[in-house]
C-alpha cells in the first residue's frame, strides 16, 4: 500500500502541536501537511518552526475560516499536487492524539483499504471532561437515529481517509466542526463502510486548548435535528389542532369512523405543510423522487396513526382521542425522522 500522509489543522496552536508532529516523523510517517487556520503574527514563530521540518509541508489561510475548510484545504492541496498516498489521518493540533495511535489507524487502513478508519475513545472513563462526555453521547444518540449506524465516538478527529475517497470529502458541506458530523453522514450515504480502533483517551488541562465553542458549534453539529424537530412541531402541532376541528365537525356525521376520517383530513393537508419546510429548510433536496417518497411514507405513518389510535379507543379506553393521537404520534415522529433521513431526503448522486 502507499504510504500514509497525516493532516493536522491547526487554530492558535502551542508548543504541543510541535510536539505532534515530531512525535508523528519519528513514529515513521515521512508526508505531515499542516494547515494554520488563520492563527496570526502571535502564533509565527510555532509555525516557523513547524515548516522547518523537512517531512511538513504548511500551508496557511489569511482569516480563520474552520477546522472542516482547512482539512479541505489539505485535501485540495493533495489531489492538485504530484504526491500519490495510500490515504490521509486527520489529526488535531492539540497533543490528544497519539502517534502510537495513528499507527494503529494506519495499519488498519491497510486492513481494510475501502474504509474510513475512525479513533475511538473511551468515554466512561473518570477523566473524561463532562462537556466531553455528554457531547459525544448526544451526538452519538442522533447519528445512531438518523443513520442506523452505531459508533462509539462520533466526535473524535482522529480519522483515517482513503485517498480515493478525498474528491468525496471536499463535497461535505460545513467549514467548521460540523464537517466532521456531516463526512460521516455523507460516507454513510455513499455506502462506505465504518471501522473504528480504540484509542487512548488524552485530555490536557480539561481540554483548555480546543476552541470548541459548546454553544455555537454544538448548533451547527445538530442544526439538522433542531431544524428537524422545529419543523415536526409545528406540523405536529398543526396536526392535532387540524385533528380537533375535523373530529367536531364528522363527530355527529360518522359516528363509527370520524377519528379515521378527522386523522386522514388533519395529516393530508399537515404533511403538505411538513414536506414544504423539510424540503427547503432541513433537508434541502427536493426532486421529484423525494416526493414520491414523502407521500409513502406520510401515508404509511398516516394509516399507522390512524389504525392505532382507532383501535386504542375502540377496543381498550373510549376515551381521549386526543392525548392517544399524541402519544401514538410521537412515537411515529421518531420513526418518521429515521426513515426521511435515510431514504425521502437522501441525495441522488
Amino acid at each position: 500500500m502507499k504510504p500514509i500522509g497525516i493532516i493536522i489543522p491547526a487554530y492558535k496552536p502551542d508548543q504541543k502541536c510541535l510536539d505532534t508532529v515530531n512525535d508523528v516523523i519519528d513514529a515513521g510517517f515521512e508526508h505531515v501537511i499542516v494547515v494554520d487556520d488563520g492563527s496570526g503574527e502571535e502564533f509565527e514563530p510555532i509555525f516557523r518552526s513547524i515548516s522547518a521540518i523537512p517531512e511538513v509541508t504548511l500551508l496557511k489561510h489569511a482569516s480563520n475560516k474552520g477546522k472542516g475548510r482547512a482539512m479541505k484545504t489539505a485535501f485540495e492541496h493533495l489531489l492538485d499536487g504530484p504526491l500519490q498516498l495510500g490515504g490521509v489521518i486527520t489529526a488535531d493540533a492539540d497533543g490528544q492524539h497519539l502517534a502510537s495511535d495513528m499507527i494503529k489507524l494506519a495499519e488498519r487502513m491497510k486492513e481494510e483499504p475501502d474504509a474510513v478508519v475512525l479513533g475511538a475513545r473511551d468515554f466512561t472513563q473518570k477523566h473524561v471532561p463532562f462537556r466531553s462526555r455528554f457531547g459525544n453521547k448526544l451526538t452519538r444518540i442522533l447519528f445512531r437515529l438518523s443513520t442506523g449506524l452505531k459508533l462509539a465516538d462520533t466526535q473524535t478527529g482522529l480519522r483515517g481517509i482513503p485517498y480515493r475517497h478525498l474528491p468525496l470529502m471536499l463535497e461535505v458541506a460545513g467549514e467548521r466542526y460540523e464537517f466532521e458530523m456531516n463526512m460521516l453522514a455523507k460516507v454513510k450515504d455513499h455506502d462506505i463502510p465504518i471501522s473504528e480502533v480504540t484509542i487512548e483517551t488524552v485530555y490536557i488541562e480539561e481540554n483548555k486548548s480546543s476552541h470548541f465553542h459548546p454553544l455555537r458549534d454544538s448548533f451547527h453539529i445538530y442544526k439538522i435535528f433542531v431544524f428537524y424537530a422545529l419543523s415536526g412541531g409545528a406540523s405536529f402541532l398543526l396536526d392535532i389542532a387540524l385533528f380537533w376541528m375535523f373530529v367536531q365537525i364528522l363527530r355527529d356525521e360518522s359516528p363509527e369512523f370520524f377519528i379515521v376520517l378527522a386523522t386522514v383530513s388533519a395529516r393530508v393537508l399537515s404533511s403538505l405543510f411538513n414536506y414544504y419546510i423539510n424540503r427547503n429548510k432541513v433537508f434541502a433536496q427536493g426532486s421529484r423522487k423525494s416526493l414520491i417518497r414523502y407521500f409513502i411514507l406520510a401515508a404509511v405513518i398516516m394509516l399507522a396513526s390512524a389504525a392505532s389510535v382507532h383501535l386504542l379507543y375502540a377496543e381498550w379506553l373510549g376515551r381521549g382521542e386526543i392525548v392517544l393521537k399524541m402519544l401514538v404520534d410521537a412515537v411515529l415522529f421518531v420513526f418518521g425522522f429515521v426513515v426521511q433521513r435515510a431514504w425521502v431526503f437522501r441525495k441522488e448522486e
